[in-house]
This record gives structure tokens, C-alpha cells and sequence, in this order.
């Protein structure tokens, strides 16, 4: 994928303790049983992938009268639906295992409706697994339009209520991605920012909930994955304006996962709850051939499963830094997508594996919140984006200027008009400029 990088610094850090670890396949005597809990980012809203492998698939809500709250009442939707569970049901088979996968999914809704509506299916004690998705921009801060407090209540009730029922079932959270609608249009809460800045948020959020939580079995991460790919070259970056050499991850309104984004799903998912890595699937795989996808491209959304879920994300604490000791940091100006220009450009810092694996991408703030101020840099100088870190080992220290993405000429503004600044990235993922 072309990037437009300016002024690159690489920072080897020495604090943090994330790690790379493989997993490994459970030994099954019985079939597994698993429910998937979500909405229409979990059954796939569209042909293929809505309908498909819905056969070996329970759902929980087809059939229901319409009075019904879980009714399934889009005539777009038409059920019963496989979805994403279908996709990983069909990996779980040609891996030889014995899953029983069903869908409890609700188009529309959030956690906190499905607690409320449904709690008779989800609570039952005959669960193995169940996996948890919300609202897609309910974890994102309430500055964008989110509302994490409420994600916190649904999924914690949810989770107690699961492990009441059965104090030995496994519970995940389904991390969404960064939903291009709300990126690329003007308007939006993440308009003039890159899809980085949504998955960071929806990291955050649901990465804060599992540790905070301390009972869940662990976090699915779609959305990182996405990232991943896009970084990677394998996926297009805006699909407002499309790379035809590369995978489109969103479907036609730009919101939805498209085949190749629900099968990047089902792959973090399979390898999340089975242990089994979907690399071991191959260009063959079945479900991938079924949904019209080629076999390079199953093969390389299996490496980015796999790499995504191999990447062990630690517990910010107030000692341990959120990066992992021995990777790079690199300082990036510009999302890529633009011409680098003499105006006011939004800055991200990128965290690597030394074998150039992407772990996160932290966005700069574009704009004053608080005591946290907007910081930017110019796209075409030379003496910019200076990077360090503090001699303790806790922070990275940036240099920029206080300015709105946009603002003309930023290096030759006057530091009255655009303060200068220095900004510390802190241990827990905190921005303070």
C-alpha cells in the first residue's frame, strides 16, 4: 500500500511487556457449543454472507411472532441467517472440530437491548462460548458520538448473567471496525481523519472493558485486523475512492463488512475461540470458495488474522506502558491519502514488531478537549516531528503546533496564533499536549 510518510523516527522502547505467543487447538470430546450475540455486524446484512451456511447455523430469532422483540422484521434481512457464524461453523468442520454455532442477532441493537430482550437465550448454562458484539459506535468516546459507559453496563450484565447461568462458559468480546461512513464524509464525528482514529477508539474501548471486567475469556480483534490489512496492502484504505488492486473490506454502504471483511472476521474469530491457526485453512478454504472469494485473497486475510490475534495486548496500569519493550515507534504525518501539503497536517504514531508487524496506530487529537490540545504538523518541512522518549521510559515526547487540521503555512504561523508544543504520549494510551 503507498503511504505518504514524512520525517519517520523510529524509537526502540524499552518499557511495556506485550508478547507474540502461538495457540494451540483444545482437545474435544463433546461438541462445543457456541452463541453469537450482536447485530447486523454479526450476520453480515448482505448476500453472500447473510444466508450463508445457515443450514448448520441455529438461529435463535428466525420464526418469531412479529410481536416478538427479537422479530426479525427487515424484509431486506431475510432469514435464517449464517452470517459470519456460518463462515467460522464452516472453518470449525474442515478443521475437525465439532461446534454447535448459533446466532442470537438483533439488526439495529445494542448490548443493553439484547440484555433486556433476550437474556432468555443468552443465559442459558448450556453455553460453552458466547461471544459479545455491540452497537458499532457505542464504545467510541462521547465526543464522537458514543456512549462506553452504557457499552460497560450491557456487557458487564451480560457477562455476570452468563457466568451465573454457567460459571465455566468462555466469554469474548467481538471488536467492530472503523466504519468508513462516519471517516470519509464531511460531517461525520471522524471527518478529516483517518479510519486509525475510529479503531483506535473502538480498540480503547473494548480492550478497557475486558480488563476492567477480569472475567471475560478475551477480545476478538476484527477491527485491529482491518487495520492491519489496510496498512499491510492488502486491503484498500478508503473505499470511497477504491484501490482496485486491493481487497474491499466494507460493502456497499460503507458501513457493513463486505465477503472479504466477513471472512477477516470469521478468521479472527475461528482462530480466537479454537486455537487453531487459519493459516492452516489454505487457498482451499470452503467457505471462501463459496462466497466467490479467491484463494490468494483467503490466504492473505488468514495472515492477517493471524497476526492480529497473535498479538498480546497488555493492561495499562499506572507502571506499565501500553507499548512493548524491543518494537518501533514511527512517527507518521498524514493518513496516506492526501498530497502532503504546507498546511496543518494530523499526526499518528505507529507501534511495529521488528518483524514489521502493525500492532496499533495512535491518532494525535485534531482538536481541543479540555486540557488536551489539538496538535499537528506541517506535511512538507524539514526541521518537524521530533521524536524522543522520556528518560523513564514511560512517555514519547513529539513536537508540533497547536492547529486544526488545514490551518495554512503552520510553520510560518506566529506562536501566538498557533502555540508550539511538546506532547507526551502516555503509558495508558493518554494524549497530553
Amino acid at each position: 500500500m503507498r503511504q505518504q510518510l514524512l520525517h519517520l523516527a523510529a524509537v526502540l522502547l524499552a518499557v511495556g511487556t506485550l508478547a507474540l505467543r502461538p495457540l494451540a487447538a483444545p482437545a474435544q470430546t463433546t461438541p462445543v457449543r457456541v452463541l453469537f450475540v450482536g447485530n447486523s455486524f454479526t450476520h453480515g446484512k448482505y448476500a453472500p454472507v447473510l444466508g450463508y451456511n445457515a443450514a448448520a447455523v441455529t438461529d435463535e430469532n428466525y420464526g418469531l411472532p412479529s410481536t416478538s422483540p427479537r422479530y426479525e422484521n427487515d424484509p431486506s434481512e431475510p432469514g435464517p441467517w449464517g452470517g459470519i457464524p456460518g463462515i467460522f461453523k464452516k472453518m470449525t468442520d474442515q478443521a475437525g472440530l465439532s461446534y454447535e454455532v448459533h446466532i442470537e442477532a438483533i439488526s439495529g441493537n445494542s448490548l443493553a437491548y439484547h440484555y433486556t430482550n433476550a437474556l432468555s437465550v443468552i443465559a442459558q448454562p448450556t453455553w460453552d462460548k458466547v461471544v459479545l458484539q455491540e452497537l458499532s459506535n457505542r464504545p467510541i468516546p462521547a465526543s464522537r458520538g458514543g456512549n462506553r459507559t452504557a457499552f460497560y453496563t450491557a456487557a458487564t450484565q451480560l457477562e455476570q448473567a452468563i457466568h451465573q447461568a454457567n460459571a465455566q462458559a468462555q466469554v469474548y468480546l467481538y471488536e467492530t471496525w472503523a466504519r468508513a461512513d462516519l471517516t470519509y464524509p464531511s460531517g461525520q464525528p471522524y471527518s478529516g481523519q483517518p479510519v486509525d482514529t475510529m479503531t483506535a477508539d473502538l480498540h480503547n474501548g473494548y480492550y478497557r472493558q475486558f480488563f476492567a471486567n477480569g472475567r471475560s475469556a478475551g477480545v476478538a480483534p476484527a477491527g485491529d485486523a482491518w487495520l492491519s490489512a489496510i496498512a499491510s496492502g492488502v486491503a484498500t484504505r478508503n473505499p470511497y475512492s477504491p484501490d482496485a488492486t486491493k481487497l474491499n473490506l466494507w460493502a456497499v454502504d460503507y458501513y457493513h463488512p463486505s465477503k472479504w471483511g466477513s471472512y477477516l472476521n470469521a478468521c479472527v474469530l475461528f482462530y480466537k475461540l479454537t486455537g487453531v491457526d487459519p493459516r492452516t485453512l489454505g487457498g482451499r478454504e470452503q467457505a471462501a470458495a463459496a462466497l466467490g472469494i479467491a484463494p490468494a485473497a483467503a490466504v492473505a486475510l488468514q495472515q492477517a488474522a493471524y497476526q492480529q490475534v497473535n498479538v498480546v495486548v497488555a493492561a495499562p496500569t499506572a507502571t506499565t506502558a501500553a507499548f512493548t519493550a524491543g518494537n518501533v515507534a514511527v512517527v507518521r504525518v498524514g493518513d496516506g491519502a492526501a498530497a502532503l501539503s504546507s498546511a496543518a497536517t494530523p499526526v499518528f504514531v505507529a507501534e511495529y514488531t521488528p518483524g514489521g508487524t502493525l500492532v496499533q496506530t495512535i491518532a494525535l487529537p485534531t482538536a481541543d478537549n479540555g486540557n488536551v490540545r489539538a496538535f499537528a504538523n506541517s506535511g512538507t518541512a524539514t526541521s518537524d516531528d521530533n521524536m524522543t522518549r522520556s528518560a523513564d521510559g514511560r512517555y514519547l515526547l513529539l513536537t508540533g503546533y497547536n492547529a486544526v487540521p488545514g490551518t495554512a503555512s503552520i510553520t510560518s504561523t506566529a506562536a501566538t496564533a498557533n502555540n508550539r508544543l511538546i506532547a507526551r504520549l502516555a503509558a495508558v494510551l493518554v494524549m497530553e499536549a
